[in-house]
C-alpha cells in the first residue's frame, strides 16, 4: 500500500493553489489533449496542479483510493491509519519516509501468494517486497509476516487438528468409500478430547485406481516442519504411463516400527485388500524392515520387500567415502544382466576389498537389478513416493488439515489431467499408453539388426546375436517366449518385449503386442483415472 502526498503553502510554486475542503471544487470544461477531449468526472474531483483530476480524502468515509491527494504529510498518516482500522483491519509498517513520500506496506501482505503456493517461504517474501517497493524486509520481519500470513489463511496447528476429523469426515461424506483411521495417544478427561497420535487417509478413486496398475507399492516418510515435529508417510504407486499414483497418506507421531507396523497393516487392509504377489520398495528405515517382516503382504509367498538403490548406494558412501565407487555400486545394482553385474562387482573388489565385503553381505534379492527376479518392474528407487513428497514440500510447514486438503487437491488435479490425456490416447488409437510405445518403438528398430538362431519350436526358444557397433555388440542372448524372458533381463523387468524377444517372436510368427503387459494397455489407464471427486462443502 502506498500513497502520496501533495505540500501547499510554498510562495515560490508556479502550481495553483489547492481549493479549500470545506467547499464544493468545481469543474473545469474539457481540456483539449492531442485533439482529443476528456470525459467529465464526479463532482468530488477537481484539476490539479497538471490539469489532470484526482480525489481528496474524504474523512467521514475513512476510505483511501488511488491517486488521492493529502494537504499534509501528517494527514496522510493519519488517514491510513484510520483506513487500516475502520476499513482494511490489517496492520502495516513503514518503508520508506522522506519529507514529500511517505510508503507503507500491509503486514498480511503475502496472504495471496500463500494461499496460492503453499511453498511460498521467507525468501519469496524478500524478493516479493524487494521487487515491489525496493526495500529489503529483514530476515525476521519476513519470517514473523509469512508466519502470521499462514495462520490466518490455514489457521494454528491446534485450531487445524481440532478441525480435522470434521473435515476428514466431510471428504468421506462427499466421497463415500475415502477410508480414515485413527490412533489416539489418549484422552484429556479435563478437556474431554483425545490426544492425536497416527491419522490415515487414503482416497477411494486412487484405490480403485490401484487395482489397473503394477503390483509395486513405494513408501517413504519425511518430516513436517511444525512445532511438534509430526512425520508424513506416503505410500505410492506406479501408472501404465510411468506416473506416480498417489495411494495414501498417514501422520504420526514419529517414525518407528510402531508407526510404520500401523501405517503398512492400514495400507493391507485398504487399498491391497488380499492382492497378492506384492513388491514394496523403500529405503533400510530400521523400524520399517521390522514391520515389513511381520506383515503378510511383503513377504514369501505372498509379496517381496526390495531397497531403494538410491538409499544403499548414499549409505554405502558413507561409509566408503568414495564417489567412483558409489558411482560402480549404482551401475551395479542397476545392471539387468548377470554377467554385467559379476564384472562390476569385481572392479569394485579390485578398488577396495571392503567395499566389496559391505555391498557381498547385502541380500542381492533387494537391491539389484540382476538379482531380482523381476518384481521391481524396472523401478530402482522410492522415487514414486518421493516424488510426492516433493510436490507435497512446502505443504510440509503448514498445520494438518491443509496439508490434507491439499492432499486432495493435488489428487484432483492428477486425475483431472490424466483422464484427459487418456482419452486423446484412445483417439489416437494406441494400444498402450506413451511411455509403453516409446519403448516398444525403440526396440523395435534395434530389432532389425539382429541374428536368431532357433532352437525348440515348442519351447519358443532361440539365441539372438547382436550386431558390432564400435567396441560394443556381437552379444548373445537367450530368449524363451514361452517364460517371457530374456537373458538380457529387460523383458523380464519392464514387461515389454525387448529388441531380442521381438525378433524371436517375428522368427515363430508370433504376435509381439499379446506380449506386453495387460497394465500398459490404454484402457488400463483410462480405466486407473475413471473414477472422479466430489467438491467438498
Amino acid at each position: 500500500m502506498a500513497a502520496t502526498f501533495a505540500q501547499r503553502g510554498a510562495e515560490t510554486s508556479s502550481e495553483p493553489a489547492l481549493p479549500d475542503m470545506n467547499t464544493q471544487p468545481t469543474l473545469y470544461r474539457s481540456i483539449p489533449f492531442f485533439e482529443q477531449t476528456f470525459p467529465e468526472i464526479p463532482a468530488d474531483s477537481v484539476d490539479v496542479p497538471n490539469l489532470r483530476y484526482a480525489k481528496f480524502y474524504n474523512k467521514s468515509e475513512g476510505r483511501l483510493d488511488k491517486g488521492m491527494l493529502f494537504k499534509t504529510k501528517e494527514e496522510l498518516m493519519e488517514a491510513v491509519q484510520d483506513h487500516s482500522i475502520r476499513h482494511a483491519r490489517r496492520e502495516y509498517y513503514v518503508t520508506e519516509s522522506s519529507r514529500t513520500k511517505w510508503k507503507v506496506l500491509c503486514k498480511h501482505s503475502t496472504e495471496g501468494h500463500v494461499k496460492c503456493n503453499p511453498s511460498y517461504g521467507i525468501k519469496h517474501v524478500i524478493q516479493n517486497v524487494n521487487d515491489q517497493i525496493g526495500y529489503d524486509v529483514p530476515y525476521q520481519k519476513a519470517w514473523y509476516s509469512l508466519k502470521m500470513a499462514r495462520e490466518i489463511v490455514y489457521g494454528t496447528w491446534e485450531s487445524s487438528v481440532q478441525k480435522l476429523p470434521a473435515y476428514l469426515g466431510a471428504i468421506q461424506k462427499y466421497n463415500t468409500g475415502t477410508i480414515v483411521e485413527w490412533k489416539h495417544k489418549g484422552f484429556q478427561a479435563s478437556t474431554g478430547k483425545y490426544v492425536m497420535g497416527y491419522v490415515f487417509w487414503a482416497f477411494k478413486p486412487c484405490i480403485d485406481g490401484f487395482q489397473f496398475c503394477r503390483n509395486i507399492i513405494s513408501v517413504d516418510g519425511t518430516h513436517l516442519y511444525t512445532k511438534y515435529k509430526y512425520k508424513l508417510l506416503i505410500a505410492a504407486a506406479m501408472d501404465g504411463n510411468q506416473q506416480v499414483l498417489p495411494l495414501a497418506f498417514a501422520v504420526v507421531d514419529e517414525e518407528t516400527y510402531p508407526s510404520w507396523k500401523w501405517f503398512l497393516q492400514q495400507l493391507s487392509r485398504h487399498v491391497i485388500r488380499g492382492r497378492r504377489v506384492m513388491c514394496l520398495i523403500s529405503d533400510r528405515h530400521g523400524g520399517l524392515i521390522k514391520a515389513v517382516r511381520e506383515g503378510p503382504d511383503f513377504v514369501s509367498p505372498h509379496g517381496v520387500h526390495r531397497y531403494c538403490l538410491r538409499h544403499v548406494c548414499s549409505n554405502f558412501k558413507s561409509t566408503i567415502k568414495n564417489v567412483v565407487l558409489k558411482d560402480l555400486c549404482w551401475q551395479a545394482g542397476s545392471e539387468y544382466q548377470l554377467r554385467k553385474f559379476n564384472c562390476i562387482m569385481e572392479e569394485i573388489k579390485k578398488h577396495d576389498v571392503k567395499a566389496f565385503a559391505y555391498l557381498d553381505q547385502i541380500n542381492k534379492e533387494k537391491w539389484t537389478a540382476s538379482h531380482d527376479g523381476g518384481w521391481r518392474c524396472g523401478i530402482l528407487t522410492t522415487n514414486m513416493s518421493e516424488c510426492i513428497n516433493g510436490v507435497l514440500k512446502g505443504a510440509r510447514r503448514l498445520p494438518v488439515s491443509a496439508l490434507v486438503e491439499i492432499t486432495l487437491e493435488r489428487t484432483v488435479h492428477y486425475f483431472h489431467v490424466r483422464a484427459i490425456k487418456g482419452q486423446k490416447m484412445l483417439q489416437n488409437n494406441q494400444l498402450w499408453t506413451d511411455f509403453a510405445c516409446k519403448m516398444f518403438i525403440s526396440w523395435q528398430r534395434k530389432a532389425v539388426e539382429h541374428t536368431v538362431t532357433k532352437y525348440s519350436h515348442a519351447q519358443q526358444s532361440a539365441s539372438v546375436q547382436t550386431r558390432r557397433q564400435g567396441r560394443h555388440g556381437m552379444n548373445t542372448h537367450v530368449v524363451k517366449i514361452a517364460n517371457r524372458e530374456c537373458s538380457c533381463g529387460k523383458w523380464n523387468q519392464f514387461g515389454i518385449p525387448c529388441s531380442h524377444a521381438q525378433k524371436v517372436c517375428g522368427a515363430y510368427n508370433i504376435s509381439v503386442a499379446s506380449m506386453v503387459n495387460d497394465y500398459y494397455d490404454v484402457m488400463a489407464y483410462n480405466n486407473t483415472y475413471s473414477k472422479h471427486f466430489e467438491p467438498v462443502q
